[in-house]
């Protein structure tokens, strides 16, 4: 958010404070209204880009505010910049974050895209938080040709557009247009946030692949 913005929101926001306590208000209820009043302004945009909006124009507003920073260049990637810019955004997530799950998550997202299905495997089963670990292991087998096991991680999933994601990935692999746009229309209307926007990018790029 620009500097100008926020001194106005805090400045504001002392203002009403002021105002309050000379009215005798308790100091708790003009805290609950003050925290309220900044997130508002401050933090709930970022959430509902990240988390809750179905509007993809916010959530591609978000990303071009933020794509200087590492985690959000890579869906801003998928969408707009090449399959190298891509790579390169995700090695630069893997460097700068060191929480493990984090690591493995992205680089098994990155071998994926380097066509190299056993180190993404490996790489999810590394991945210590779930369900990330089984989405992502499923992810790799299905690259792998192992539809049954993929399938078979499925009840583990605990995000609704997680299961229908797998079984676009699916029909994508056997080509199954009809299958593909049923499955990959019902994961983009379960997410939200900047997951339906990946959803959005990645099915189109696997929908203009596939045999007419």
């Amino acid at each position: 958010m620009q500097l100008w913005k926020l001194t106005l929101i805090y400045l504001f926001a002392i203002i009403a404070c002021t105002f309050l306590l000379l009215m005798d208000i308790s100091k708790w209820l003009i805290f609950i209204l003050l925290f309220l009043y900044v997130f508002s302004f401050t933090m709930y945009p970022h959430f509902n880009a990240l988390l809750w909006t179905n509007n993809l124009k916010k959530v591609e507003h978000f990303l071009e505010s933020n794509k200087h920073r590492s985690l959000y260049a890579y869906p801003y990637a998928i969408a707009h910049q090449t399959v190298a810019e891509q790579k390169a955004a995700l090695q630069k997530i893997i460097t700068s974050y060191k929480q493990p799950y984090v690591k493995h998550n992205y680089a098994s997202i990155l071998a994926m895209l380097e066509k190299d299905y056993h180190r993404a495997l490996s790489e999810a089963k590394q991945i210590t938080r779930e369900p990330f670990q089984s989405y992502m292991i499923a992810h790799s087998e299905v690259f792998l040709g192992n539809y049954e096991q993929a399938k078979a991680l499925i009840p583990k999933f605990t995000e609704k557009w997680m299961s229908p994601s797998i079984e676009s990935l699916i029909s994508f692999k056997q080509q199954d247009r009809k299958n593909f746009k049923y499955h990959s229309t019902k994961a983009i209307k379960q997410a939200r946030g900047i997951q339906k926007y990946l959803l959005v990018y990645s099915f189109q790029e696997m929908e203009g692949k596939m045999k007419s």
